[in-house]
């Protein structure tokens, strides 16, 4: 989400969404068709029941590329924008832009696995290093079902990579789709762009957690259901507008019920906001709250047809209220660790985990383990020998709806706050130990950055606990097939266990007189109050009753 949706040891999986999207003038009706420009790619939004005219489109110079128009929007190629925005029914036109990634944050540490027989997890454990999955009951779950090929999960991120050991016949290749694009931000892409593999490593990680098989190391969270991997993120991890909203739609087409996306970005959706660093002028703002409407209609278009959306909410340490806006004064160091006024994220939304409609998911840990030196911080700790605490980079607030393990370092507070290894560490504390503090997964590269088919990562971010949460939907799917796409969101609300313990983590300091203001935590403060980490922890088990 600075991105969507860890400090990482990857340069690829970092960088700061770009919020300032150029804006298109729209007021004036007088250019012609032959008033031209460069030719870009636009989303065009409709009026509720407007009829799309494909034959007018067509007539005026432009190029329908998709037609989305049973959701109210075309994804259309034009050098002339303002024309675009003077056709009947039309209610909206934004030039298309990169502005969903992964969600930053989220370090990563790459290790190769040694030869051990597959089915590591039962009904009675789980494998060794999967203590998320030991949280959320899934032995127990797995006493009434490990999924069901008749539901159909779809995963949008970076691709899969499809050799790799925890890939089993449950990945439907035919029916996956890459609508990733070549783009001079991404060189990598020039020519892998239609490939449905996977180039960056989170993908293979956020796939194969939902619908991996039992392997020697890990499993999936139902390994019994369909998998479809929809590339939409590139190999450097961002997507544009177009290429998300495409594959949300493709989604619902081939039939996958649930949609995991553990990705996410910040627009402007209420327009200019006086005093926001990223929405405080017209020219900011552009045309990203006719984006954001493009977001709200298609996830209102998927959830009546059967298709609900589970997402990230986001790594940036900010409150999100119950439509998704950020309430926070500063965030977790969004763009530098030291006081910066772009580091608040105050006037922006969250897409698409703060949209209205999606399940949006929050991270707890797995113990914040105890500093005994009093020499491996730089501010000291809070929650220490606590679990299930929030984690020091997730979002809370109204709008998060449950909270999933998704891995955390080993002090719970942020690598630049860490003065050892220890305190940082995501991997286990030694090479026979499984006490790793991070979220243990398929990984797609070696420590090279070569292709690999056997390597796995301990992690952390919400796009590690939105699988968890996508997991457990297959799985209550697979035993209630009957539910609607608005019931099966309820009833992950209502699958939830208590936190282990009261949240200690604090909230990013707001206090202009502390060191850490506006880009780090409040160390002295209270702990954000267990209400604004959702209803709960999810709970397998409990969803397949």
């Amino acid at each position: 989400m600075r991105i969507l949706h860890s400090r990482v040891s990857m340069a690829v999986l970092l960088g700061a969404v770009t919020l300032a999207v150029a804006g298109m003038t729209l007021g004036s009706t007088l250019f012609s068709v032959k008033a031209a420009g460069p030719a870009s790619t636009y989303i065009v939004l409709y009026n509720g029941g407007a009829q799309v005219n494909q034959a007018t489109v067509k007539a005026r110079g432009h190029t329908i590329l998709k037609d989305f128009s049973q959701a109210g929007l075309l994804i259309v190629r034009s050098s002339n924008p303002a024309d675009l925005a003077t056709m009947p029914g039309v209610s909206g036109v934004a030039k298309d832009g990169l502005h969903m990634k992964i969600p930053t944050n989220e370090g990563v540490a790459i290790k190769s696995a040694p030869g051990k027989p597959k089915g590591c997890s039962s009904v009675r454990t789980t494998c060794s290093f999967q203590w998320d999955l030991a949280r959320i009951h899934l032995p127990h779950a797995w006493q009434t079902t490990r999924g069901s090929s008749s539901v159909r999960v779809a995963v949008l991120d970076t691709g899969l990579r499809s050799t790799h050991e925890e890939v089993g016949s449950n990945y439907d290749a035919i029916a996956s789709r890459s609508f990733v694009q070549p783009t001079p931000d991404c060189p990598q892409d020039a020519n892998t762009y239609s490939s449905t593999e996977d180039f960056n490593g989170h993908g293979t990680w956020t796939n194969t957690h939902i619908a991996g098989i039992n392997g020697p190391l890990m499993t999936g969270i139902a390994p019994a259901s369909t998998l479809i991997n929809i590339r939409v993120l590139g190999a450097c991890g961002s997507g544009a507008d177009s290429w998300i909203l495409t594959g949300m739609l493709y989604g619902n087409e081939v039939g996958a019920r649930i949609e995991s996306m553990s990705l996410g970005g910040f627009l402007c959706a209420d327009g200019v906001v006086p005093s926001s660093t990223y929405c405080g002028t017209q020219q900011q703002v552009g045309d990203q709250p006719v984006v954001y409407r493009a977001y709200q209609q298609v996830i209102a278009y998927l959830l009546k047809h059967g298709t609900l959306v589970i997402a990230a909410s986001g790594n940036e340490h900010v409150q999100l209220d119950r439509q998704g806006r950020v309430k926070s004064v500063g965030s977790l160091a969004y763009s530098t660790p030291k006081n910066d006024s772009k580091n608040d994220l105050r006037g922006t939304t969250s897409v698409p985990g703060g949209v209205p409609g999606v399940v949006s998911v929050a991270v707890v840990n797995r113990v914040t383990s105890i500093e005994t030196s009093q020499t491996e911080t730089k501010f000291g700790q809070f929650g220490t020998g606590l679990r299930d605490q929030l984690t020091y980079y997730s979002n809370y607030g109204p709008r998060i709806d449950v909270s999933a393990p998704g891995g955390d370092r080993n002090y719970n507070v942020p690598k630049f706050d860490c003065l050892s290894d220890n305190c940082a560490r995501l991997d286990p504390s030694s090479p026979t130990a499984s006490d790793n503090p991070g979220d243990f997964g398929a990984w797609a590269f070696d420590p090279s950055g070569n292709p690999c088919d056997t390597c796995y990562t301990n992690i952390q971010g919400t796009s590690m606990a939105t699988p968890q949460v996508a997991g457990v939907a297959v799985l209550a799917l697979s035993a209630h097939p009957n539910l609607t796409a608005t019931q099966l969101s309820q009833l992950l609300r209502r699958s939830v266990t208590d936190f282990l313990s009261s949240d200690a983590t604090p909230r990013v300091s707001a206090n202009p007189v502390q060191p850490t203001y506006n880009y780090d935590l409040d160390y002295s403060g209270s702990g954000i109050p267990n209400t604004q980490m959702g209803s709960a922890v999810i709970d397998a088990a409990i969803a397949v009753r």
